[in-house]
């Protein structure tokens, strides 16, 4: 069984905690480990676009979002902004969660030292702790745990400089495991080759279901992705 890691930077025994939530598996698996550590999820957080209709981070519909987080039996909390005014939307957001006596934001961060940089920089004036719970786990050993505790993950989204096409709506299993290994793409995506999608796992009361997706190309960043917005 995977431990959270021994640089999550807990600061107490039970901390009432935030999930910076993208939708996918390394958020995914933070707040796992976390409420498998005995910390309690109080919100999923999530930065959308300008239109409120999308995420910023893997440009996925509020609807799945929001079934996700019913599924999960934890609470949305969203926030539209534009990419300039992010930083400062982001404190707001902490501050507001600080004043609902949540303590702490879950992060999915595995080993992008200017990514915890950032967090550990912009949490500071809302005192809210960030925690890291995949920090430095082996990557290959996080996405089989992901599996083999019953996570059901999906490729949703490529940069198609960095990963085929090909492998969008394909499930995270140890056969795409196999596929991205042969391929010299980190199975984790740390390098940003792919977004995923979770859909179910043992912290779902039930399966989400997504509605047949159409592919688009040229999203923020030049992802192609499929758009589960339709209904």
């Amino acid at each position: 069984m995977l431990k959270i890691s021994h640089q999550t930077n807990l600061q107490n025994t039970n901390h009432q905690f935030a999930s910076s939530w993208s939708g996918g598996k390394d958020a995914c698996m933070a707040l796992y480990l976390l409420m498998q550590a005995g910390h309690t999820p109080k919100v999923l957080y999530t930065m959308l676009h300008e239109d409120s209709k999308t995420s910023r981070a893997h440009n996925l519909p509020v609807a799945v979002l929001r079934a996700q987080a019913e599924a999960l039996g934890i609470p949305n909390h969203f926030q539209s902004c534009a990419k300039a005014n992010y930083k400062t939307n982001y404190q707001a957001v902490l501050k507001s969660l600080k004043d609902k006596n949540i303590d702490s934001i879950c992060l999915g961060d595995i080993d992008l030292q200017a990514h915890r940089d950032w967090q550990e920089d912009v949490t500071r004036e809302s005192s809210i702790t960030p925690l890291f719970p995949l920090w430095l786990l082996d990557h290959k050993k996080l996405v089989e745990e992901l599996i083999c505790v019953g996570f059901e993950a999906t490729i949703m989204a490529v940069h198609p400089e960095k990963a085929p096409e090909s492998l969008l709506g394909k499930p995270l299993n140890t056969d795409t495991i196999a596929e991205l290994e042969e391929l010299n793409i980190d199975v984790c995506a740390e390098g940003g080759e792919f977004h995923t999608v979770i859909t179910n796992g043992p912290i779902f009361n039930h399966p989400v279901k997504l509605s047949k997706p159409t592919l688009r190309r040229g999203a923020e960043f030049g992802y192609s992705f499929l758009d589960y917005s339709t209904p």
